[in-house]
């Protein structure tokens, strides 16, 4: 699994300081995708989790929540994304998790159920396209404990 980038502070749309990780790789490939380069598996670093969770670590003070998207985490190897999410929730109990994903809510593994307190799902649709958050009106914010 490759991270792709990253982005902090952001605020936008959780409402407090968030670290988002873009993962590399998404097999959705959606017409007007927001991040087109982030759809090949190639792009970017490959992932350390040792390495990257010590980074994380150094800032923890500084952020409230991780938001993991892309790409899409759920179109990676299953084995290593359910790992690299287990291993965020471990290492950062106090913190909120988030999922961006393009999978509707029935095909979510139900580890990232477990895992994530926030999944936004649904795959970008241009012809669908709002102003804010989510991107396309089908796109759900779910929340663990009242959606899922």
């Amino acid at each position: 699994m490759k991270i792709g980038g990253e982005v902090f502070p952001a605020f936008n749309p959780y409402h407090k300081s968030t670290y988002e990780i873009h993962i590399s790789g998404c097999t959705r490939k959606c017409k007007g995708c927001q991040n087109p380069i982030l759809q090949d598996f190639e792009y970017g670093e490959d992932l350390d989790i040792d390495t990257y969770l010590f980074a994380l670590q150094k800032r923890a003070k500084f952020y409230d929540a991780i938001c993991i998207m892309g790409g899409d985490l759920l179109c990676q190897d299953l084995v290593e994304a359910e790992t690299f999410a287990k291993v965020l929730k471990v290492a950062f109990p106090q913190k909120e998790l988030w999922l961006f994903t393009g999978a509707e809510l029935e095909v979510v593994p139900d580890w990232a159920k477990e895992t994530f307190d926030y999944i936004k799902t649904g795959t970008y649709q241009e012809h669908l396209k709002q102003t804010g958050f989510p991107a396309s009106s089908n796109q759900k914010l779910l929340q663990k404990g009242k959606d899922y």
